[in-house]
């Protein structure tokens, strides 16, 4: 065999391994979130920049919609693109436990008119983050009114370790607060929801280690947090 062909034998084998790897540490690579399904709701007329009106997903991703247009992810965009927002994600119409077989694409693509997405079955690809969960639309409102609500899976990797979040003696400070709160004591990510005294919900998302909750738009008086694991923590807004 010339040498010629060696060397060319030798970049393919190089190439074809190349691709196997990056293929099979994609898939290694994908999570799937068929955790227990939660609910949000952006109300007519809200303002999208404000954390309360996003649905804080992951920290890359945050839904949420302007009065004019459709949802966009305000963690990487400030306003609507009709051809690529939300950035970040990619959707397909079918169920969860068939996401493999599914055809990905943007939004608008995928739904063609969002203003028929209510009762539509959709799995929502999280691509930096390499997740997948579903999504079905309950409310789109329309005549620019900015308002959508939907319901979600979570991530249920949190299923197997909850014990060890249960034993987590978590606080949070400063308590009473004006702008913010903070987690302490917190070994790992939690999903998260505020609540005020008679039940309905203020806010959610994702709880960090070392990353403040801003609380100045609530009013004054009393709120629960409650943590994914169950427990509920009572602050009081000054």
């Amino acid at each position: 065999m010339t040498q010629n062909k060696l060397i060319m034998k030798s970049i393919y084998l190089n190439i074809t391994f190349a691709i196997f790897f990056l293929f099979t540490n994609k898939t290694n690579a994908q999570t799937i979130w068929d955790g227990p399904t939660i609910e949000f709701t952006k109300e007519n007329n809200a303002d999208p920049t404000k954390t309360i009106n996003q649905d804080v997903i992951t920290s890359d991703v945050a839904l949420t919609r302007g009065n004019s247009g459709e949802i966009y992810n305000a963690a990487l965009e400030s306003i609507y693109q009709k051809e690529t927002s939300p950035l970040g994600t990619e959707w397909a119409i079918g169920d969860l436990s068939e996401f493999e077989s599914l055809t990905f694409s943007s939004f608008r693509t995928t739904v063609e008119k969002p203003k028929f997405v209510v009762g539509k079955k959709l799995v929502l690809h999280i691509i930096e983050e390499n997740v997948y969960l579903s999504v079905e639309f309950t409310s789109w409102s329309r005549g620019k009114l900015g308002g959508f609500a939907y319901k979600r899976s979570t991530n249920n990797a949190t299923t197997s370790s909850k014990k060890k979040i249960s034993q987590e003696k978590i606080s949070i400070f400063p308590n009473p607060c004006t702008d913010y709160i903070q987690a302490a004591g917190l070994n790992q990510d939690q999903y998260y929801e505020i609540f005020d005294v008679i039940g309905s919900k203020m806010a959610q998302g994702s709880l960090e280690k070392n990353k403040i909750i801003e609380i100045k738009d609530l009013k004054k008086g009393i709120y629960f947090l409650r943590l994914e694991n169950g427990e509920s923590i009572r602050f009081m807004k000054k």
